[in-house]
């Protein structure tokens, strides 16, 4: 199938049927497949852009809120459809693919660090305090260090979160580790702010640049 100046294989294309609202009528619409259209996108979106598409695609999802268990993607897909015109770039964005990140944000935080010459964070696994006790799981840590990080986007202005956030600070606090708040005009200038305040925590707590 030739679609534009893209050439697809049937292997790359699926069916999915929609029901119209009102009517109940159902209509057929051929489309390419989620890992192929992230291949497709390489022609318009920035390295960092795809990379976030990457993850995306290949984060675990939480049945109980998106009603399914497996990731769209692997990351072994992924790598699968590095060819063509932009096969370099692919392959590039595919190594640097992380399975975790439930946000663009949280990409884009992730790589910015690992730009900074920061170690690389563990992205949503559990906080695990000095007393081996497991609570929840940050965007980004660095569990070596006793350092993790929260993006408080939008969401985190309201009575309920607010309250949520508390809890889970002094959670932090109680596991021996500290906790870097993040709000949106720390991500501008290329997370220099983000990256200045998470360098100066994982120096305080023992890790040593390299010279």
């Amino acid at each position: 199938m030739t679609w534009h100046d893209l050439t697809v294989t049937p292997a790359e294309i699926q069916c999915s049927t929609y029901r119209l609202p009102g009517g109940g009528h159902t209509s057929r619409l051929l489309m390419t497949a989620r890992a192929r259209t992230w291949r497709d996108l390489a022609r318009h979106l920035s390295l960092p852009d795809l990379i976030a598409a990457g993850d995306h695609l290949v984060r675990i999802p939480r049945p109980d809120f998106e009603g399914r268990k497996r990731p769209w993607c692997t990351p072994d897909t992924l790598r699968s459809m590095a060819t063509g015109r932009y096969a370099r770039k692919l392959r590039a964005a595919a190594a640097d693919v992380r399975i975790g990140a439930d946000s663009p944000k949280e990409t884009m935080l992730r790589l910015a660090f690992i730009a900074a010459g920061l170690p690389e964070p563990q992205i949503n696994v559990p906080l695990i305090g000095a007393d081996g006790v497991e609570r929840h799981s940050p965007d980004l840590q660095w569990q070596d260090f006793g350092v993790c990080v929260e993006y408080e986007g939008e969401r985190h202005n309201n009575e309920e979160q607010i309250q949520r956030d508390i809890r889970r600070a002094r959670a932090v606090k109680a596991a021996g580790c500290v906790e870097i708040r993040l709000y949106k005009n720390d991500l501008t200038d290329e997370c220099a702010e983000a990256v200045r305040m998470a360098r100066a925590e994982l120096i305080e707590r023992g890790w040593q640049p390299r010279t």
